[in-house]
């Protein structure tokens, strides 16, 4: 990790996050997300994270594995059916991370979740944060539809609002 990655985190605002993500953009993205565990059985996780923590910084943590941190700290690892997927979105890095649990990494590639990190990277980049993240809640709903389609016995395990932190 490059000292001008640290200093930018070390330097940013904390309510970084909030300017990008307001209650109107929070209520959008929950509603894409409960609309969307009504269809299958995943479980989706979004976090929004502004400057890594100082740990992070010293310990020269990258995203992805801040994103593994975060998927254990969440419990996005610990639902029934191994089917929860975590989406990380770093902004002062603008880098976005997609983390799915076993049973959907078994049916679908990483490749998909790729594709949508980049695209949400675009909606991002054109200043559009409520909806790349609702788009990415439909792209993922199709994939996780298509795999793990909902049943009668398909209860709420993580909370669905967007955690900012």
């Amino acid at each position: 990790m490059g000292l001008l990655r640290k200093l930018k985190h070390l330097t940013a605002p904390g309510w970084l996050v909030r300017r990008a993500f307001r209650k109107a953009d929070l209520d959008a993205v929950t509603a894409a997300i409960s609309q969307s565990e009504t269809r299958h059985r995943g479980e989706i996780c979004i976090v929004v994270e502004g400057p890594l923590p100082f740990a992070a910084l010293r310990h020269e943590t990258s995203n992805r594995q801040r994103a593994g941190e975060l998927f254990a700290l969440y419990g996005v690892d610990r639902t029934r059916e191994a089917s929860g997927i975590l989406l990380y979105v770093q902004l002062v890095d603008h880098c976005v991370e997609i983390l799915a649990d076993r049973g959907i990494a078994a049916v679908v590639a990483q490749t998909e979740w790729d594709a949508i990190c980049r695209e949400i990277e675009t909606d991002f980049a054109a200043g559009r944060y409520r909806n790349g993240l609702v788009n990415a809640v439909d792209r993922m709903t199709a994939l996780l539809a298509a795999h793990f389609p909902a049943g009668d016995d398909n209860p709420n395990e993580l909370g669905n609002r967007p955690r900012l932190i």
